[in-house]
């Protein structure tokens, strides 16, 4: 048997006071022998979040179990920076996530989570299984998408394959230069976690531990269509300036994708900067595996081309 590790769990939170109850509380249920480490960053929510969080709080009393930090900023730092900057403020060896938005259904979620990890130290990352919540009806369980339980790093590079709320990581202390300028911090995490511990890989458990909310204030819920895709463009583009990237076939497959059709949305709104930025971008990716004929068809009937 082994002495129970300090864990982290990061919570960001904003605008989220119909939420972060459940968020805290399904935190404190946990029953795990040692001491969890709660870092609530608040981004200066406009709502009653804060007064939500403090009337919680004041009722949780500091103990061996519990050492709750609760930090409102006063200015707006950003999802992303809020983020890097909860990240940072960590001191257990493992790290989970739960935004203020969601919420823990698994009361012993963590016990069994670093009882892997302890157990298994080619695993730098566990994960689990998720239900979606939306408009108050839990829908459709999420967190397996290729049915397999191991994931390498490789896995990673043109998509994000874990559901956030449902993770377990190992602590890394190396966190990239301009990574608040990204947009997928936890699809980031990952990659540099898997990084951080050469060789080690990600688990994906058959068990359900979280709820997984979405609303129109989440970060997911605020992007969609051509937004979404240069989203994805970007993060891919990011991993791979920072990150020595050998693309497999879905990969290229991926990548080709996303450009295409930024590509194509960029011709027709007559903006041919970004349209040929993104070939150059394409080609810095996977070089001569780019759909050349693809291109030059878009740009030869660019003018009959419309939005979408």
């Amino acid at each position: 048997m082994y002495n129970y590790p300090l864990v982290s769990v990061v919570m960001i939170t904003y605008g989220h006071e119909l939420f972060i109850e459940n968020a805290i509380n399904s935190i404190l249920m946990q029953k795990y022998d040692g001491c969890i480490e709660l870092i609530i960053a608040n981004d200066c929510s406009p709502d009653g979040t804060d007064k939500i969080i403090i009337s919680i709080l004041e009722k949780v009393i500091n103990s061996e179990k519990f050492n709750i930090k609760y930090t409102p900023h006063k200015n707006n730092k950003g999802i992303m920076p809020n983020f890097v900057w909860a990240l940072k403020e960590c001191q257990g060896k493992y790290i989970a996530i739960c935004e203020g938005d969601d919420y823990w259904i698994d009361d012993l979620k963590i016990k069994k989570q670093v009882d892997f990890l302890e157990k298994n130290n080619e695993y730098s990352i566990h994960s689990g299984h998720a239900q979606l919540l939306e408009n108050e009806s839990l829908t459709s369980i999420i967190g397996d998408p290729h049915h397999k339980k191991t994931y390498l790093i490789n896995d990673f590079f043109s998509k994000n394959n874990l559901i956030t709320c449902t993770t377990m990581l190992r602590l890394s202390n190396i966190i990239p230069k301009n990574w608040e300028k990204i947009y997928f911090g936890d699809w980031m995490l990952y990659v540099n976690t898997l990084i951080a511990y050469p060789g080690s890989k990600a688990y994906v458990s058959d068990e359900l531990y979280s709820v997984y909310r979405i609303n129109e204030m989440g970060a997911m819920s605020q992007i969609a269509g051509i937004k979404s895709d240069e989203k994805h463009f970007i993060q891919i583009f990011k991993i791979h300036q920072l990150f020595k990237v050998k693309y497999s076939s879905e990969d290229i497959s991926a990548i080709n994708n996303y450009s295409l059709k930024l590509y194509r949305y960029y011709l027709s709104i007559n903006n041919l900067k970004s349209a040929v930025g993104m070939i150059l971008k394409n080609f810095k990716l996977v070089y001569f595996k780019i759909p050349f004929r693809k291109y030059l068809s878009y740009f030869r009937y660019r003018k009959h081309l419309k939005p979408s």
